[in-house]
This record gives C-alpha cells, sequence and structure tokens, in this order.
C-alpha cells in the first residue's frame, strides 16, 4: 500500500533535508536518463511496422528519424524539471497533482513543437513521462523507493481523474483520443496511465523479458514488446474519421504474427517488413504503441517492487 499524504513525514533536520535533496536530485538525473535513453530506443528500433525508424518515414511524409531525434534533445532537459514539480506536488491530491504537472508538461510540448517546427513527434510521450517522472519525484518525498510496483501504482491513482471526470465532460472531441471515448468508449493514453499502464506490466515487459532471457538480444525483445503491444492495445491514433476498421486491421495483423512464433520465428524480420509496407500504404501510424514501448524499455530497467 502507498502512504497517504498525512503519513508522509515533514519534518527534518537541516541536514538530514540536504542529503534528501542531493538524493532526490541525483534520481531525477537518474530517471530523465532512462527516459531520455528509452525514447531513443524506440525510435531508432527497425524494423517498426507504421512507424518512423532510421530506415523509414513509414506513412509520414512531415517527419523522419533526425525529426525525432531532434525532439528528444529538446523535451529531455524538462524531464528533472516534472520530477522536481511531482517531488513538490507530494501532499496533493489527484486532480491538483496532475495540474501542477500540466504547467511544465505543456512546457515540454512548446520545446517539442519548436524543434520540429510544429510537428507533433512526441505529445503522447510528454505525457506517459510527464506523469511518470512526476510520480517518481512524489515517491522521492515520501522517502519511497521507485520500483515497477510503487511507480505504476501511483501513477494509476494520479491519473484516474482523467478517465472519470475528464473524458467523460468532453463534448466537443479534438483529438484522436477523444473522438475514439466519445464514439467507441475508448480510453486511450488517459485509459492506460489510470490502469497504471497494464499493457506495459502485464503483457509488454513479460514479453520483452521472456525474449531478452532466450536469446540475449534487446533489439528482439523490444520488437517482441512492440508486436504484443499492437495485438492487444486499443491505440487510439489507430481510430481514424471515427472508423475502428484501422485499429482491427493492426492487431490482428499482430496477432498473426505472434502466432507465428512472433520475433523467435526464422522470417521473422521479413514479416515485419511486409506489415510495415501493409501499414504504409494504409497510412496507418501506432504511435500510442509507440509511446507504451517507450514506457516498457524505462521500467524494465527499474526494481520490479514485487518482493
Amino acid at each position: 500500500m502507498l502512504p497517504t499524504a498525512e503519513q508522509i513525514p515533514t519534518s527534518m533536520s537541516s541536514q538530514e533535508a540536504t542529503v534528501t535533496a542531493l538524493h532526490d536530485r541525483d534520481q531525477a538525473r537518474r530517471l530523465s536518463r532512462l527516459a531520455t535513453e528509452a525514447l531513443l530506443a524506440e525510435v531508432e528500433l527497425s524494423p517498426k511496422p507504421g512507424l518512423v525508424d532510421p530506415t523509414s518515414c513509414a506513412s509520414h511524409d512531415d517527419m523522419d528519424v533526425e525529426t525525432f531525434r531532434a525532439s528528444i534533445d529538446a523535451i529531455s532537459p524538462w524531464f528533472p524539471v516534472l520530477h522536481e514539480t511531482g517531488r513538490a506536488g507530494h501532499r496533493d491530491g489527484p486532480a491538483r497533482f496532475l495540474e501542477r504537472l500540466r504547467r511544465p508538461g505543456m512546457g515540454c510540448e512548446d520545446a517539442m513543437f519548436a524543434a520540429t517546427r510544429g510537428v507533433n513527434t512526441h505529445k503522447g510521450a510528454v505525457f506517459a513521462f510527464g506523469l511518470l517522472l512526476g510520480c517518481a519525484g512524489r515517491l522521492a518525498a515520501g522517502g519511497l523507493p521507485v520500483t515497477v510496483h510503487t511507480l505504476t501504482a501511483l501513477a494509476g491513482r494520479m491519473a484516474r481523474p482523467l478517465v472519470e471526470v475528464e473524458l467523460p465532460s468532453v463534448d466537443r472531441p479534438g483529438t484522436y483520443g477523444e473522438v475514439a471515448f466519445v464514439q467507441h468508449r475508448l480510453a486511450g493514453a488517459r485509459g492506460e496511465a489510470a490502469s497504471g499502464y497494464a499493457s506495459v506490466r502485464l503483457r509488454a515487459l513479460p514479453a520483452y523479458r521472456a525474449v531478452l532471457e532466450d536469446l540475449g538480444d534487446q533489439r528482439a525483445a523490444l520488437l517482441q514488446a512492440l508486436l504484443v503491444l499492437l495485438a492487444t492495445t486499443d491505440d487510439t491514433t489507430l481510430v481514424k474519421d471515427g472508423s475502428l476498421d484501422g485499429l482491427r486491421h493492426v492487431q490482428r495483423s499482430a496477432q498473426e504474427l505472434l502466432g507465428t512464433g512472433g520475433v523467435r520465428a526464422p522470417d521473422a524480420l521479413t514479416r515485419l517488413c511486409r506489415l510495415d509496407a501493409d501499414l504504409t500504404a494504409r497510412r496507418l501510424s501506432p504511435g500510442g504503441c509507440a509511446d507504451l514501448l517507450a514506457v516498457t524499455h524505462f521500467i524494465a530497467h527499474l526494481p520490479s517492487g514485487d518482493d
């Protein structure tokens, strides 16, 4: 069980406070570096069906891998700020905590758009890592370890108002995610966060770890995790013009690849390239799954905390 705000100690000596502040800044730097590495690992991975990578722009004509690298350079300096913002708000309730994170989150988005000349490369990732790093700061303020368990549990609790209050109040949907909720009750990135990133914890992360243990190949492990996400996640970036056809096509195609063994199949890379060509021709780009893949890489480098 996570402590309530009232259970977090507030009094300490000046020496203890100094040591704690130094520890928290070190944690902020370490986790920010992990977040940056996760985003780089995602964009450098290839072949990624329908997604930008070093060999393909997929269905995009306004971005390439260099756009993503510039974006990562621009948003990374905001990661320690988000950690500190979460630390400062360790006594906030969920709604207030989210509101506190919104300002640096918008600053991070603005930096992205400035670096990419208005192209949305990482808006979903800014949301996910803004929440996760903010929650890590909140845990640090309570003297609690940042583990897969503590971080995702807290993120889920803090994000709950997004699906219980924010999404149901949308009258005029302005994003793919809002359209998907209004028309199909798919909660998208907000729902993933409110679930404590269940798609990552329960499906993508075990798949990643199993392949990494079996094959010792991080590229293969990430590709397997991506296939699992494509097969099982309701990625609302694929719900275009109110239709679920693109989403269901991606899910079925990924399920077929997993049925042949996924990355363990002898012709796995050939099959992935074919799926990439197919999604590119259909102009389907599962950006939500790409964000969750980066989250998978990030939390894979945290202690599990299941003991």
